[in-house]
């Protein structure tokens, strides 16, 4: 079974749409409902720092990638 390597790409975009998707709804809630002390501010921070982190490195990485290519998976176990 062969299938093009950006289709993984398109999957790693849908990740990355959810995890925006409820990373907002938790941010809202954390700063609607919670308590607005320092601790609240300061963890919303780190959250938002650390998930651009991820966000620069992986896309440092997936631009070194070959979209084009195509995959084979089990190749050898299927003949």
């Amino acid at each position: 079974m062969t299938f093009p390597l950006y289709i993984l790409f398109f999957l790693y975009g849908f990740f990355l749409l959810l995890w925006t998707i409820f990373s907002l709804i938790a941010l809202y809630h954390m700063f609607k409902f919670g308590f607005k002390t320092f601790t609240t501010l300061f963890s919303m921070l780190v959250y938002l720092l650390v998930s651009f982190a991820i966000f620069y490195v992986s896309s440092y990485y997936l631009m070194g990638v070959d979209w084009t290519l195509n995959v084979s998976i089990l190749k050898n176990f299927i003949n």
